[in-house]
């Protein structure tokens, strides 16, 4: 069953990019952003995100935009 996808390789460019984008965050730890809706891990984000995203959640099909800066998580600290 075929949609008319069409899948082909990236350039030899796009494909040193993805690798120098890759080895940029094997450091770094990923942070999870849940669906505000299904509260599903909509989208993984890395210390160095900033601005925002949007993406559409897998498992409920919502878009949501993201303010990565405003959704750091912050820490409880107790009085």
């Amino acid at each position: 069953m075929s949609r008319g996808i069409r899948i082909s390789e990236p350039s030899a460019e796009m494909q040193m990019k993805i690798i120098r984008a890759r080895k940029a965050i094997a450091q770094q730890k990923p942070r999870y952003l849940r669906c505000p809706y299904c509260q599903h891990n909509a989208l993984a984000v890395y210390e160095d995100t900033r601005g925002h995203v949007e993406t559409k959640c897998k498992k409920c099909g919502e878009i949501t935009v993201f303010d990565v800066l405003s959704m750091r998580r912050t820490r409880f600290h107790p009085q």
